[in-house]
């Protein structure tokens, strides 16, 4: 791709009326308070920001996909730090827009997106259990051809499609969730509420890594199937974890089908756990956690994942 027509795909990348930034000019316009000459002015220093963008972060000027991307990521970054230095209020907004430089908002909206970047960067690194070879390998001198290798990755494929999105500033979600079960494909981010959901959403995963790694993890390697051939071993783990307890009184996490079974007809009834039950296996965790000294907010979202995994697999029990 030529720089001409680089320039020229950010000269004819238009707002998308969804973002507070279009919406706040468009307010001002109504008003009057934002003449045609200032707003055009606005625009050409976004533009700026994008080809500064695109100067950047893309490495192959003839991929038209990776210039729209940076150019859209100039818009949604500039409105998001205008929508939080208004607090969403649109005549604040455009006394903003008349008084301070553009590229001010967008330095806001950056600042907002890295933090929770950092925070994706870290769960991609670090969210998985990995097996006690690694772990021990250099201490101990001891290797461990027996176990599964593997490591196994605590969020599950629909968390890592959400993660990998958020590296370029897009979602795959419209509402928080226990665990991610409901996508939509990557779309740009729009509002700040978004990103407050975002921040919940991570926080959900992070405190699922601490969770599991609270819990005893001496023979995780050796279970039989092992774990990382699931799509989502950690509800596999907790429900493993769940039904010995239930049946053997024991913290065990080897699940087989025969124990599956006895389990939905002891704790099910047309496809909803008994309550009492329910009440024990959740005050069971969140006492675990308690005397594992982990904070307030992983028993609490703990508690949440054990209810939730409790109802999905409510869903297996249910006679057909």
């Amino acid at each position: 791709m030529t720089k001409t027509n680089r320039f020229s795909l950010v000269s004819e990348a238009r707002l998308d009326g969804r973002l507070f930034l279009a919406q706040a000019l468009a307010h001002g316009d109504t008003l009057g308070s934002i003449p045609r000459e200032q707003a055009d002015t606005l625009y050409q220093n976004i533009a700026a920001i994008a080809h500064k963008l695109i100067t950047m972060k893309t490495r192959d000027l003839s991929d038209e996909s990776g210039l729209r991307t940076q150019i859209q990521t100039a818009f949604t970054l500039t409105s998001l730090g205008l929508e939080y230095g208004s607090k969403g209020d649109l005549d604040k907004a455009v006394r903003l827009l008349r008084k301070t430089r553009v590229v001010k908002f967008f330095q806001i909206g950056n600042t907002l997106a890295e933090k929770l970047l950092d925070r994706v960067r870290y769960l991609l690194e670090h969210g998985v259990i990995l097996p006690p070879s690694r772990d021990e390998e250099r201490a101990l001198g001891t290797t461990y051809t027996d176990l599964e290798t593997e490591g196994i990755q605590i969020y599950t494929q629909a968390e890592l499609d959400f993660l990998k999105a958020l590296l370029t500033y897009r979602t795959t979600i419209r509402s928080l969730q226990v665990t991610i079960r409901d996508t939509d494909v990557p779309r740009a981010l729009i509002h700040l509420s978004e990103i407050d959901m975002i921040d919940q959403q991570l926080a959900c995963i992070e405190n699922r890594c601490h969770y599991v790694k609270a819990l005893p993890s001496d023979n995780l390697f050796a279970l039989d199937p092992p774990l990382s051939i699931f799509p989502n071993p950690i509800e596999h783990l907790t429900l493993g974890l769940i039904v010995n307890l239930v049946l053997y009184r024991q913290a065990d996490f080897q699940l087989d089908t025969d124990a599956r079974e006895d389990f939905h007809k002891l704790a099910y009834e047309d496809g909803e756990i008994r309550p009492s039950l329910r009440e024990q296996l959740l005050d069971w965790i969140a006492q675990y956690l308690e005397q594992a000294h982990q904070p307030e907010p992983v028993k609490a979202y703990a508690v949440s994942y054990w209810d939730d995994c409790l109802r999905m697999e409510g869903r297996q029990a249910s006679p057909e």
